[in-house]
């Protein structure tokens, strides 16, 4: 848990200090926005699309929060399930295994990635995963810049046609299938 706090504190550091400085720089005495603080339970939660309800999306920073620096979200992934291959247009995504064993592809590797893995995938990289466990596996994602998590709000329980044109909304495109 250590470990998970740090890699978090460091990433959101980074991302969140660049923003904040430029700012002030820009308009002295003015910080862009209010921290907050994200207690157990409270955090909206929505269901996966068709054929995927079982998995479940918290968003625990979204880009409103962050002034657009970045959105966070924890998924909790069903055993067996995970999204096509797919790349995001305009954002650089992240991922931290907090329980469970997931395989990853990122690009064309594939990789085990038990609890306390770390993985970066760099915007327009195809990837995809997939939790092999036996149990719900949970994972904590952050996209720089932020606005990407709003679809998890916007396709629950949609039917695929629904979820690709969500997709496209949010500058996602499938390119190839699930892992197997």
């Amino acid at each position: 848990m250590r470990r998970l706090v740090l890699v978090l504190a460091t990433l959101i550091g980074y991302v969140c200090t660049a923003p904040v400085f430029a700012q002030q720089a820009a308009s002295p005495g003015k910080v862009a926005g209010e921290g907050f603080v994200v207690t157990p339970g409270s955090a909206p939660r929505y269901g996966g699309p068709q054929g995927r309800e079982a998995d479940v999306t918290e968003v625990l920073a979204s880009r409103q929060q962050t002034a657009g620096t970045l959105g966070v979200f924890r998924q909790t992934i069903a055993p067996k399930s995970g999204p096509p291959t797919h790349i995001h247009k305009a954002e650089d995504e992240f991922f931290y295994v907090v329980s469970g064993e997931f395989s990853i592809k990122v690009g064309d590797r594939i990789v085990s990635a038990p609890a306390d893995s770390f993985l970066f995938v760099p915007r327009g990289t195809p990837h995809t995963f997939r939790n092999v466990g036996t149990q719900p596996g949970v994972i904590l994602v952050g996209v720089v810049p932020g606005g990407f998590e709003k679809m998890f709000e916007e396709r629950q329980g949609v039917d695929a046609e629904t979820n690709q044109a969500l997709m496209k909304k949010h500058n996602m495109e499938a390119v190839g299938p699930p892992l197997q």
